[in-house]
């Protein structure tokens, strides 16, 4: 409160039961110091904050003021970078997504599942073989575990599998993928949606001959 009352109108201060929202400790990257208070901060662009150092008012007052002036570093729920990445499917985590999806040079069909997704499960093999008939393309498949990592803000994921179409030139505009789940389904929504016409196929998914390659 004493803290608080400093900051009226520009923060909401809540108290919370540790034990009793101990997923989104979990979330925040937050590290108990015994039976002191830890503290954690969402701000509007739903990033989250955490104070790792122990609690007293003045370290809690200076994590307010840093957090409103935006010095502090976001806490990102990342799995490890993968050690290779060279495959048909690329694996995006939260800490390569910047690189892999949005700075990249290609058109991307990123994949959000969950590992007990029975969906996503059936889904996997369509998804693989995918990823090896484009080989080549201007077009990048990818998939990202939505439990185990942030998901960015502009993706909206409520449910199992979720696809995104994220075209090379509207980075910042992703599409839902609302189409079929069947290879071929697949492949005739990126030929006809593709930046650039695919090599191996023509806008309407149809197989080009030796003569038109």
């Amino acid at each position: 409160m004493k803290v608080a009352q400093n900051y009226k109108g520009q923060v909401n201060f809540a108290v919370s039961d540790k034990n009793k929202f101990s997923a989104e400790v979990e979330d925040f990257g937050l590290k108990p110091h015994g039976d002191k208070p830890i503290v954690g901060a969402r701000n509007e662009k739903n990033q989250k904050f955490n104070m790792k150092e122990e609690f007293s008012v003045e370290n809690f007052e200076s994590f307010v003021k840093k957090f409103l002036d935006g010095s502090l570093e976001p806490h990102l729920k990342s799995e490890p970078l993968p050690e290779k990445n060279d495959g048909p499917v690329k694996v995006a985590v939260a800490q390569n997504f910047q690189e892999l999806v949005m700075d990249n040079d290609k058109d991307i069909l990123i994949e959000f599942y969950a590992p007990w997704c029975g969906h996503c499960k059936k889904l996997a093999p369509a998804y693989e073989e995918l990823g090896q008939k484009l080989e080549g393309e201007d077009v990048e498949i990818v998939k990202m575990d939505a439990t185990a990592n942030d998901v960015p803000s502009n993706f909206e994921v409520h449910g199992f599998p979720t696809l995104y179409w994220v075209p090379k030139t509207h980075k910042s505009s992703p599409r839902k993928y609302e189409g079929g789940r069947d290879l071929k389904d697949f492949i005739n929504y990126i030929a006809k949606h593709a930046t650039n016409e695919l090599k191996q196929y023509d806008r309407s998914g149809k197989k080009k001959s030796k003569e038109e390659l």
